[in-house]
């Protein structure tokens, strides 16, 4: 236990966050069930912390909303609520808050959950989870499928033996990170109360790497870079000779390497032209929101027990990004938009603290990419357990039919190929696409172009065809 004297505006700083899925605030009147019931929900998912002494913005506002405790012992029963009504008692650290030059407002206890390996319940017996800026009450299936996920220690969490907390505290990265948290908190005394750093011998853990570390690949080698390669081929299983120049290898603490891999990336996809309905060449364009949720969760998901890097490879009709390491825990492809676990809960819960954190709705990456891509009409992506890697693709096809596609290029154009229909429609195979053309054929709409054999072969509009497509 600590207390600490704030400066009023730092006491507004906390009263004005936002609840969240790492986040949140209890009244000081609450009593011990809604201590249980938060704390118990935080261990259960990632951790975060909550602060009891403040209430609700309902009632009042502003520092009127600051009522803490007369004394930090008049607070004693946040302990018992911890550690003699949750079972097994919760990992947790507190620290009292006084605004300096208002001690008439009382001390708000600051706690700390951090994950844990167990499943957590109330006294009542009741299992909560974090989900979101709610802590929703687990049964059946979803209590077997936490269990299952809890137990295996994190990658994340193994200290470093050359990499200790006087070389990490100087770290540019750690600094500018601590100028916008709150409540303030001097360098040492945030990696200890992270458990970022080890109790004995202070030694960091990767994960503290991973965020703060100028060239965290020179730390943890071969696990924390992105490499990017562009190949101009629409082919599944390209051949090295479609190689556009040398991949880029991106670095960096964990923020900065997302903001590099999303500029480059997008740069590169811009350099890639697409034939459109209009007969014309322009570059492709993904939706940003979704280029950079999958990204994020590469990033933050990924196994950093698996020796490799996160490969981007951008081909002329699709990108893919293949992350190390398969689905963690209870999760498969089945239930990933409805279900959430993360393999790094300390690398998505700090990096979550930053002002304008990449992983800013958690829970909602995944929802974000596919209503993205349907905006822009374009097919949803694709999820795929490959080998020791889990890969997303997103593909450059629009989402209309296939025969739209036909008809609304030959509104456009004269005629068409098998070779050019195939790339407005994303299909790979000429003999499915053959199946198009004769069912556009059977319906009146085209008919093949008269004198045209073999690899010359095309197909135009009939005076039908002409008629559907303008409409």
């Amino acid at each position: 236990m600590e207390e600490r004297y704030i400066p009023h505006k730092e006491a507004l700083s906390i009263i004005n966050k936002q609840e969240s899925h790492f986040w949140d605030f209890k009244s000081a009147s609450g009593g011990g069930k809604n201590v249980q019931e938060i704390a118990s929900a935080l261990a259960n998912a990632e951790g975060g912390d909550f602060i009891v002494g403040i209430e609700d913005s309902k009632r009042c506002s502003g520092i009127d909303r600051w009522k803490g405790f007369a004394t930090p012992e008049d607070a004693n029963w946040i302990h018992q609520a911890l550690v003699g009504e949750i079972d097994p008692p919760v990992p947790y650290e507190l620290e009292y808050l006084w605004i300096e030059g208002k001690g008439d407002l009382g001390t708000c206890c600051l706690v700390s959950v951090q994950k844990s390996a167990d499943v957590h319940k109330t006294a009542k017996g009741e299992v909560l989870q974090r989900r979101g800026a709610q802590s929703l009450k687990l049964t059946g299936g979803k209590i077997a499928d936490l269990s299952l996920s809890k137990g295996a220690r994190s990658y994340e969490d193994q200290s470093l033996d050359d990499y200790d907390t006087e070389e990490l505290s100087e770290e540019p990265e750690l600094q500018t990170f601590l100028k916008g948290y709150s409540p303030a908190s001097t360098a040492e005394k945030f990696l200890k109360r992270q458990r970022l750093v080890t109790r004995k011998g202070g030694q960091a853990t990767v994960a503290a790497a991973i965020l703060y570390a100028e060239e965290p690949a020179a730390i943890v080698p071969k696990r924390c870079s992105v490499k990017i390669a562009r190949y101009e081929s629409t082919e599944s299983t390209p051949d090295r000779k479609y190689l556009k120049g040398t991949p880029l290898t991106i670095d960096g603490p964990a923020r900065l390497l997302i903001d590099r891999t999303l500029t480059s990336v997008s740069q590169m996809i811009e350099a890639v032209p697409v034939l459109g309905t209009d007969g014309m060449m322009s570059p492709v364009k993904y939706p940003p929101e979704a280029l950079k949720e999958i990204i994020v969760n590469a990033v933050i998901h990924r196994d950093y027990n698996v020796s490799d890097d996160i490969l981007i490879s951008i081909f002329d009709n699709r990108v893919e990004v293949r992350s190390p390491g398969k689905l963690p825990g209870h999760m498969t492809r089945e239930n990933l938009l409805s279900d959430r676990f993360a393999r790094n809960p300390s690398i998505v819960r700090l990096l979550n603290k930053y002002p304008d954190p990449p992983n800013k709705d958690i829970g909602e990456g995944l929802d974000t990419v596919m209503s993205a891509m349907k905006a822009a009409k374009l097919k949803e992506p694709t999820f795929a357990v490959d080998e020791n890697a889990f890969v997303v693709v997103l593909a450059h096809t629009p989402l209309a039919r296939p025969e739209e596609l036909v008809l609304e290029y030959l509104g456009n154009n004269p005629e068409v190929t098998n070779k050019i229909a195939r790339s407005l429609t994303g299909i790979e195979s000429e003999n499915r696409m053959k199946q198009v053309f004769y069912k556009l054929k059977k319906a009146g709409m085209i008919e093949p172009v008269p004198g045209r054999v073999r690899s010359k072969y095309a197909w135009r509009l009939t005076e039908k065809g002409v008629t559907e497509a303008k409409t």
